[in-house]
């Protein structure tokens, strides 16, 4: 069991141009749409446990982003965790790279390098209790995570 946990950010590390505007897309790493995220378990630095499915909500949000901490839940996320909740929500985040690679397999193993190349840039990732994605934004700059959320009214009412 991994005794912490990670998030980070996302975009075009072949080019030192800015990544585009966010977009949802089907794949990403090893993550897709539709199927159930990787299995893992953790703790923020405050002691809340992270994983992959909601503790108390219907949906679970991943914002991976450099400029959170290495792992967050909720209100420890800042603003947006209190606009995931509103939304029915639990919000994971963080920025460890070398968790989101191992998990998620969407980051490469040069953290400084990459980091640098993608500043302000990240991944917002929508799954629901049974662990299902049901949307994976990348490219997402953080004032944009509140206009994703605001948004994701039809993905967080989607039912099987």
């Amino acid at each position: 069991m991994l005794s912490t946990i990670l998030f980070v950010i996302s975009c075009n590390a072949d080019s030192g141009d800015s990544p585009p505007a966010f977009q949802s897309v089907s794949t990403l790493g090893k993550l897709s749409v539709g199927k159930t995220l990787p299995r893992y378990s953790g703790s923020s630095e405050s002691g809340q446990t992270v994983g992959n499915k909601p503790r108390n909500r219907k949906y679970l949000i991943h914002l991976l982003h450099s400029d959170l901490p290495p792992i967050c839940v909720n209100e420890e996320c800042g603003a947006f965790g209190p606009v995931a909740n509103l939304k029915g929500a639990d919000l994971y985040g963080g920025s460890d790279l070398k968790f989101a690679d191992q998990v998620f397999g969407i980051f490469p193993a040069d953290n400084d390098a990459f980091r640098q190349q993608s500043q302000n840039y990240g991944v917002l990732i929508i799954s629901d209790q049974q662990a299902k994605i049901r949307t994976i934004y990348q490219h997402v700059d953080l004032p944009e995570v509140e206009t994703i959320l605001q948004d994701s009214d039809a993905i967080l009412t989607q039912t099987d």
